[in-house]
């Protein structure tokens, strides 16, 4: 049967329990404070557009009612001279066609400037009153050399608007009259209404009142209205009347026209357009009176400045607050998993056979109770490792113990010295030598005894083994001892030097055709002896090097399981004896070059034998 594992939604994401801590704080800080942003700047961006909404619109209608009152002023204003029948007798005397005669008296003309004077008195938003005969004849407030004395009706745009509102008061664009001379090019927009008689109802005139723009910027200067954007009037035929922007990149009334293709509609104020690229708040109120459409357009970059400014100062401080909650977040992520960290990289000592590993208990919570654990577990592992080793060890010694037995030594011994006697009567005196020197060196060997000698005792067996190596190899070799005198009574593990000038001899000078030397140097170091084996053999290459180290330090549970590794194992089994002997701090140090030889050290603390039994023992023990 398969069972699929369940998996957590973290372990979707890839990482270190570190980098999953530190994503899951930072995640869980900024999506709140991310979403909270957000709202509240949508929240703040739709009712800023609202209330300036609500605001523009009861501005843009105050506006529209001054202009109702003006215009009404105008209006009325207009209709004055049907009530003096002076001024209408004066125009039935001009007559009530274009082929009336021209002529007027002087007390008339007189009559007729002050009459439109005192309309036009103490209203300084007038530019010019002008009554004009059917024949065109031009009665004005202004002084006549600023003035045409007669026009062409006909020919003023105007006229056909006065004719079809057939004495109604008309509202006239803004505009340029013929009448006026001066050069300014100033442009007005006008109330005029066709004046007919009261009784027959037959035209005899007009009345044209011209208004300046600056009426309409006194309107504007009065109310608490934006500078930026733009304010349009407009008559319900789209005609402009007044014409206000920020700047001359700000699109007008013909771009609203054109882009808008007639979606400007009265009645559909607050709504948001795109004009140019760039969007605006459109507000527009229709007078029912007078027709006229006043539009504020207001760009929503300038209308949401402050909710910007608002959105860039909460973005600054959530950066500043989100750098404050990482490192934090980063702080208690590393706190929480430097304890599972160190456990492990502990684990991974362990698995390399390092079993005197221990992790550092800080905390009583479970990551605590689990290095504790792991503590005992190691502590438990270390002991049957080296009880296991140990109790090998036993069986190999008691393996060898009766191998020896089997070999009677008195025979062996009886045969060499035979050997020996035959060879000095034959004068063979170098075979009698190495006969001798063989002799010796297979008594200290097979000696019981509890594996520590003397110094002294193991270089004299050395010194067999070197001449027998001196009587095969000649002068090809040459041994150098110096020893510390005092260290000569130094108890050492029996055997532990032969291993080192074997290496040297068949690994680095007996494969040179010029031979070698060597140098075996033992001197004291504070408590410790120090003994290195150095010669001038072939050497070594750092790969090799490297592989040679790695073979040597394979642990103990390890040495079947890499039986196949045959490279080292004098190496490694005298590497093993010191470490089970002192510790982990004494080992076999060795470097070599190649072509310049190699160097193998010891250093072992000067102590009796009886100690270094009593370590043997406690491991043994489990202790």
């Amino acid at each position: 049967m398969n069972h699929r594992i369940k998996k957590h939604p973290l372990h979707l994401f890839r990482g270190t329990l570190r980098t999953k801590m530190l994503t899951l704080f930072l995640c869980l800080i900024a999506i709140p404070l991310s979403l909270q942003g957000m709202i509240t700047y949508s929240k703040f961006t739709t009712s800023t557009e609202e209330r300036t909404s609500e605001y523009t619109a009861q501005i843009v209608h105050q506006i529209n009612q001054n202009l109702d009152r003006n215009m009404e002023e105008m209006k009325r204003l207009s209709l004055m001279p049907l009530y003096d029948n002076s001024i209408l007798s004066i125009l039935r005397e001009l007559g009530g066609s274009a082929q009336a005669p021209l002529y007027l008296s002087t007390e008339k003309r007189q009559k007729m400037t002050l009459y439109i004077s005192s309309l036009s008195y103490s209203r300084p938003e007038v530019k010019g009153i002008q009554i004009m005969s059917l024949n065109g004849l031009v009665f004005s407030n202004l002084d006549p050399s600023t003035m045409k004395a007669q026009v062409d009706l006909r020919k003023e745009e105007w006229y056909s608007r006065v004719l079809a509102g057939n004495g109604a008061s008309v509202i006239i664009p803004s505009h340029r009259p013929d009448y006026y001379v001066d050069s300014s090019m100033d442009r007005y927009f006008s109330v005029a209404r066709l004046l007919r008689e009261p009784n027959t109802n037959l035209p005899l005139g007009v009345i044209k009142i011209d208004m300046k723009m600056e009426m309409i910027d006194q309107i504007l200067t009065n109310m608490p209205f934006t500078k930026e954007g733009s304010l349009i009037i407009g008559n319900q035929q789209q005609e402009l009347f007044y014409e206000k922007r920020e700047n001359e990149t700000t699109p007008g009334y013909q771009a609203l026209l054109q882009e808008t293709a007639g979606l400007v509609h009265p009645g559909q104020s607050g709504r948001t357009i795109s004009l140019q690229g760039q969007r605006y708040l459109l507000i527009d109120n229709v007078s029912a009176r007078t027709g006229l459409t006043v539009i504020s357009m207001i760009p929503i970059d300038s209308l949401l400045k402050d909710s910007n400014d608002l959105r860039s100062f909460t973005i600054l401080i959530a950066a500043i607050f989100l750098v404050v909650a990482g490192g934090l977040a980063s702080y208690f992520a590393y706190s929480l998993s430097r304890p599972l960290v160190s456990l492990k990289e502990k684990m991974l000592q362990v698995e390399q056979g390092h079993f005197h590993e221990r992790v550092p208990v800080s905390s009583a919570d479970e990551i605590g109770k689990l290095s504790e654990q792991f503590n005992h577990m190691v502590e438990e592992i270390n002991r049957l490792v080296n009880e296991v080793y140990v109790i090998s060890l036993r069986e190999r010694e008691a393996e060898l113990a009766a191998l020896q037995s089997q070999i009677h030594p008195h025979f062996i011994y009886n045969t060499l010295e035979a050997i020996n006697m035959m060879a000095i009567r034959a004068g063979n005196y170098d075979v009698s030598d190495m006969v001798s020197s063989l002799g010796k060196l297979m008594r200290y060997t097979v000696e019981r005894g509890d594996g520590f000698v003397t110094l002294a005792q193991e270089l004299e067996s050395l010194s067999s083994y070197v001449r027998i190596q001196q009587t095969r190899l000649g002068d090809r070799i040459q041994v150098v001892m110096e020893v510390d005198e005092s260290l000569q009574d130094a108890p050492i593990p029996k055997l532990l030097l032969q291993p080192l000038l074997e290496n040297a001899i068949y690994h680095g000078i007996e494969r040179q055709e010029r031979g070698g030397t060597i140098w075996l140097s033992v001197t004291r170091d504070a408590e410790a002896m120090q003994i290195s084996v150095r010669d001038n053999g072939k050497g070594m290459t750092q790969p090799e090097l490297i592989r040679l180290r790695s073979s040597v330090s394979i642990p103990f549970h390890q040495n079947e399981a890499s039986s196949s590794q045959r490279t080292g194992t004098a190496l490694r089994n005298i590497y093993q004896r010191i470490t089970l002997l002192y510790g982990e701090g004494y080992h076999l140090m060795m470097d070599s070059q190649a072509g310049q030889g190699s160097i193998f050290s010891l250093r072992i603390p000067i102590e009796n034998e009886k100690r270094a039994r009593g370590h043997v023992q406690s491991l043994a023990s489990g202790g």
